[in-house]
């Protein structure tokens, strides 16, 4: 694909026209440089960029490396050896790959074989974090060992997985060009290899507060005017269609002409794909599908299905014409169960393929061809770890997931790419996918924490959503046209643009026609487009939402509230007011308890009787195995003392509890080594909340699951069966979680530390709230409970009092409230053409 130079000149000047003059200056010989550059897609237009600036007389130097591939093994072949005995390793280890499916170890030693990898890069840097965060985490510390060791033990062989130091013609480079994204694993490669070696950075932009684009209102709208369009779809169904829209009009207007589709809202991207192939376009998607998305890596998922079921393959369908062999034999290897080396298992399918000429037709696609390099690669792998039929299929899978492939056979002028790879190159027709905040946040990677994580060569969270800021950016300063895509919506939740869209929009805004601009659209008629709608939609009549008002002279108020009550305040205030808030007469449940109900009880008692029991255990508490021990025997104890019907509800959460014991053991022997000790649990407090201004008292009851003390500290806890990457989620907003906040109110200690104990099949971990932003700070508040309580009662005492009214917020909550149907909150605004229960929903 090519790119187009907008301007002869650019609004400012490129990274690589100043390494170039730097390169002029020096009278450093071209030959003798070594570039590293951010991605590979930016090598192509520098040596397209080198040829204009030398008008041909001089060719880029040999040495080209990109910074997206330092940290990648560069050969696949030991690195699937290197898996596959850690596989065999990992299996033996209960503490590690206990709970743990046969998909699940693979991926986990993939993760361990990363982390040893980048570690081989550190280990000449100083890394006291892995060694504060070994110390101070016993359990994942075994994790950390793990890692530690295999750097260690394979040191030679990951060092020569690592892109290796390029020599051409047996010379080294007098000099490093270095085009710095941020990333910081070019420089732990360049101190590898290149110690020597004199480097010159050049750094990319790093876009950040609202400065730059004040500027860039002034240089791309201003100064030299060019067109950018901001379009603002209902929901992502409408996205895709305008930006489908958006490149039939440019191919209608100049057909062939290349337009690069920048990726940031993958469910957007798919949607449009199939779009366009309505009407004849394809795409050349360039974002890296993951190959076990391929048609060939579900036709051999399928033949693997029918071994498994059956222990023998008695059809194979042709792969892409579905045609069924003719005079197959029925195949087996072996007898179901036995086990065998990958080299074993590959070879037995290679030999399949071959048999029946089937290798032949893979040869004919991307997608085949890499299944049939996969299984080549296995028959040389040299380990005699030995697998069963579920473990290769497992095996199969990891590689299928974690390996990317592009038809090779789709020649299209749409290009789609992700946003970073559009970094440092200048295009004539763009259109930016996704602009939300959301798209530009990033988790921690694995299994460490983001300072460790960071030590290891990652780029955090803040970091990668400065590279995606900074690449949008460059887009809007250089680019030709552009239309950037928004949706409102994404599954019924609402989505934000991103805040720096929203200060340019500001900016952009005519305040001369502000009053004007407000009865028709609060963005900015300078960028924003509405398409026209020539579809006529008859709706039904509006209903008006259901609204709860208090009864008169204070007869809604109740004595007291639950705690637990808050959940509904918070999710929804119709919901709330309709269950806790009116005078209903007192229910009487007599039916047996729910799984949940058990579960939460049974958990509950165990976590306090090991408590209790390790309390009094010496220096056993600083063995794990004493922890497990504990954990297994209490919940031995503590289900034996229930009656034959509730046994018989919780006998699966008990069989579930016992295989993550090895993980809750770890968790709690690590608070222990924190210095906490154990105070309590199952705690009854009561705290009269006064409202205000009236005065009225309202008694909130609560009964807090865990209390810990260390020295003068307060710990609060709260058990949940959630995963508690989800659970850090929800803590970005502390009072969506009113429980524990609530508790550390009622038990008048605002330094109290407030943790969530998380419990998942995948995953256990402690996960504290962030604390107080100094913006409630600066209000007078000295903890998140002081702010809760302070709302709570300002808002109880409008509503008793009669001065406000209480109507539904539309949220998640309405997915599952059974009000819904009453309070109808589709008639709101806010509820307008939802889409509850569409796909994206990462929960």
């Amino acid at each position: 694909m090519s790119q187009y130079i907008t301007s002869d000149t650019p609004f400012e000047a490129t990274p690589f026209t100043a390494a170039l003059d730097w390169l002029e200056q020096s009278r450093i010989l071209p030959s003798d440089v070594l570039w590293v550059m951010p991605r590979i897609e930016t090598v192509s237009d520098f040596r397209r960029q080198w040829a204009r600036h030398h008008q041909g007389q001089s060719t880029l130097g040999p040495w080209v490396q990109t910074a997206d591939r330092l940290s990648q093994p560069n050969a696949m072949g030991p690195w699937l050896a290197l898996q596959a005995d850690l596989v065999g390793v990992l299996r033996e280890l209960p503490r590690l790959a206990g709970g743990s499916s046969r998909a699940q170890l693979w991926a986990l030693a993939q993760e361990y074989l990363e982390l040893a990898l980048r570690q081989v890069l550190v280990q000449k840097r100083n890394t006291s974090a892995l060694a504060h965060y070994s110390e101070n985490n016993a359990f994942a510390a075994e994790e950390a060992q793990v890692v530690a060791t295999l750097a260690q033990t394979y040191a030679t062989e990951l060092t020569a997985l690592l892109p290796a130091r390029a020599v051409p013609e047996h010379r080294e480079p007098k000099q490093v060009v270095w085009f710095d994204d941020g990333e910081t694993i070019p420089g732990l490669w360049l101190e590898l290899f290149y110690p020597d070696a004199p480097v010159q950075v050049f750094s990319l932009p790093a876009i950040e507060g609202p400065k730059p684009w004040h500027d860039l209102c002034t240089r791309r709208f201003a100064q030299q005017p060019s067109r950018v369009v901001l379009q603002v779809a209902p929901d992502e169904t409408t996205q895709a269609q305008q930006a489908a829209h958006q490149i039939l009009d440019w191919l209608r207007h100049e057909p062939g002409t290349e337009i690069a589709v920048a990726v940031l809202d993958r469910l957007a991207a798919r949607r449009l794909v199939g779009l366009l192939a309505q009407f004849g376009v394809l795409v050349d998607d360039r974002t890296g599908w993951r190959l076990s998305t391929s048609s060939v890596a579900g036709w051999f998922d399928r033949l693997l299905q029918q071994y498994l079921e059956h222990g023998q393959i008695t059809c194979i369908a042709q792969p892409f014409t579905g045609v069924l062999l003719e005079q197959l034999e029925p195949w087996a290897f072996g007898k179901e169960g036995n086990s065998h080396t990958l080299c074993q298992w590959a070879s037995a399918f290679s030999d399949l393929f071959a048999k029946y000429k089937l290798d032949l037709d893979l040869q004919q696609d991307e997608a085949g061809r890499q299944l049939l390099t996969v299984l080549g690669l296995m028959r040389q792998v040299p380990a005699q770890t030995r697998f069963d039929a579920r473990e290769f299929v497992a095996a199969w899978q990891s590689w299928a997931e974690s390996q990317r492939f592009r038809p090779q056979d789709i020649e299209s002028p749409v290009r789609m790419v992700p946003l970073l790879s559009t970094r440092m190159q200048q295009f004539k027709r763009v259109l930016v996918l996704g602009c939300a905040q959301s798209h530009f946040q990033e988790s921690p990677p694995g299994l460490l924490p983001p300072a460790v994580a960071q030590e290891l060569g990652f780029a955090g969270p803040r970091l990668a959503r400065i590279q995606k800021v900074s690449a949008l950016h460059e887009l809007l300063l250089n680019s030709g046209q552009i239309t950037l895509l928004h949706s409102a919506q994404v599954a019924g939740k609402p989505e934000v643009l991103l805040p720096e869209l929203t200060w340019l929009d500001i900016v952009l805004r005519d305040t001369a026609r502000h009053d004007m601009q407000q009865m028709d659209s609060h963005w900015s008629s300078r960028w924003h487009r509405q398409l026209p709608n020539h579809e006529v939609q008859v709706r039904e009549q509006a209903e008006p939402p259901l609204e709860l008002a208090a009864l008169p002279a204070g007869s809604s108020k109740p004595e007291s509230l639950r705690v637990t009550a808050l959940d509904d305040w918070v999710a929804c205030r119709l919901r709330f007011g309709l269950k806790h808030a009116l005078p209903w007469p007192a229910q009487y449940d007599d039916s047996a308890m729910r799984y949940e109900q058990l579960r939460g009880i049974f958990v509950h008692k165990v976590l306090e009787k090991t408590a209790q029991h390790m309390a009094n255990a010496g220096d056993a508490t600083n063995q794990l195995e004493f922890w497990k021990q504990a954990l297994l025997n209490q919940a031995q104890a503590v289900w034996g003392k229930l009656d034959l019907t509730d046994r018989a509800t919780v006998y699966p959460f008990l069989k579930f509890f016992e295989q993550i014991v090895p993980r809750v053991a770890g968790k709690l022997m690590e608070r222990k080594i924190q210095g906490w000790q154990f105070k309590g649990a199952e705690q009854t407090v009561e705290h009269p909340l006064m409202l205000q201004p009236s005065g009225a008292v309202v008694t909130l009851k609560g009964r807090v699951d865990r209390l810990d003390v260390r020295g003068q500290e307060l710990g609060i806890s709260d058990i949940k069966f959630t995963k508690p990457s989800v659970l850090k989620k929800r803590l970005q907003e502390p009072l969506s979680q009113p429980q524990l906040p609530a508790y550390q109110a009622m038990l008048n200690s605002p330094t109290a530390q407030l943790d969530f104990l998380g419990l998942h099949k995948d995953e256990v971990d402690w996960v504290t709230f962030p604390p107080l932003t100094d913006e409630w700070r600066q209000h007078g508040f000295n903890s998140w409970g002081e702010v809760l309580l302070g709302e709570l009662a300002h808002e109880l005492d409008r509503f008793f009092s009669g001065s406000a009214v209480w109507q539904a917020n539309p949220g998640d909550a309405c997915e599952w409230c059974a009000v819904r149907g009453v309070c109808r909150p589709e008639s709101l605004p806010e509820f307008a053409d939802e889409t509850l229960g569409e796909e994206g929903d990462d929960e």
